[in-house]
């Protein structure tokens, strides 16, 4: 499990500012919504696997990076295969017939297993790159570089403190897991209902541990007199490279690009503005983006 939790600091990503990686982040996750063609968001997913791979994630950590992209990949897929309603489609397999209540029935589709595999796309882009910001970044780098970027104190505060308990809340589980099953739990062994109240009622000892927990965090917190609203001070002063800079003003660049070649581009395509000189940016954006 500590593996999984595992910071690799000495990587390029790594040694980077937490609020270059945060709008990293942003950035992935704008151009993602923005692109529609399969191109752009292959090279989208492509660029979120290169960043990944700047990341130099572990042995566990690539094989959980695999298990939940192949389960994104195929969850939408199986979802879009299902409730695809665009024409022409293709029945691939027929679950259930066409009766009163579904006139269609309920079929896989083979548009739609298309569809869901490319629109899979941005969800991966999106999912690599923040599974190298979480790989490369430490709570107190990323509580540094919230603080330098205004944030009110107390949410930041709140939401480091919430990231330093993931890996203590995701041990509990795995321990109430392990429990369960020496205990001889198996799921689905005695029906479905048995099976939805054993799960439901192994929730309570990690919600009973979560509620502990932060009592004595905040019962620590007070005896040590932390107070909000004080004035507080680092000892290390977050400051922004030249390249940073240079970086930022680059993802910027892009984001705002492409926003406004798509905006023109709706404009034109719901007839509500039109310039003959944009022809070229119009072809730009039914083409690739």
């Amino acid at each position: 499990m500590s593996q999984i939790f595992a910071r690799h600091l000495d990587t390029p990503l790594g040694r980077a500012d937490a609020r270059l990686k945060m709008a990293l982040g942003f950035t992935m996750s704008v151009l993602s919504v923005l692109a529609d063609s399969r191109f752009s968001l292959l090279v989208l997913a492509a660029g979120g696997a290169a960043i990944c791979a700047l990341s130099k994630p572990g042995r566990a950590q690539v094989r959980m990076i695999l298990i939940s992209c192949v389960l994104l990949v195929w969850g939408l897929m199986f979802s879009q295969a299902i409730f695809y309603n665009q024409f022409p489609r293709t029945i691939l397999v027929r679950i259930l017939r066409p009766n009163g209540l579904l006139p269609d029935g309920v079929n896989l589709y083979y548009e739609g297993l298309r569809y869901g595999m490319v629109q899979s796309l941005r969800m991966l882009a999106v999912v690599l790159t923040g599974y190298a910001i979480c790989f490369t970044t430490q709570p107190d780098q990323f509580f540094r570089g919230l603080i330098a970027m205004r944030v009110p104190f107390a949410l930041s505060f709140m939401a480091v403190t919430a990231i330093r308990f993931i890996p203590v809340a995701v041990q509990e589980f795995t321990a109430v897991r392990t429990a369960m099953r020496l205990k001889g739990y198996r799921p689905f062994r005695n029906g479905l209902r048995d099976t939805l109240s054993t799960e439901i009622a192994s929730l309570r000892p990690i919600l009973a541990g979560t509620i502990r927990r932060s009592e004595e965090v905040a019962v620590s917190i007070v005896t040590r007199g932390f107070a909000v609203g004080e004035l507080r001070t680092s000892l290390k002063e977050e400051r922004l490279s030249a390249r940073a800079w240079g970086l930022l003003a680059a993802m910027a660049a892009v984001v705002l690009g492409m926003a406004v070649c798509k905006a023109l581009f709706w404009l034109y395509q719901y007839e509500i503005y039109y310039a003959s000189s944009l022809r070229w940016l119009y072809g730009i954006a039914r083409e690739w983006l």
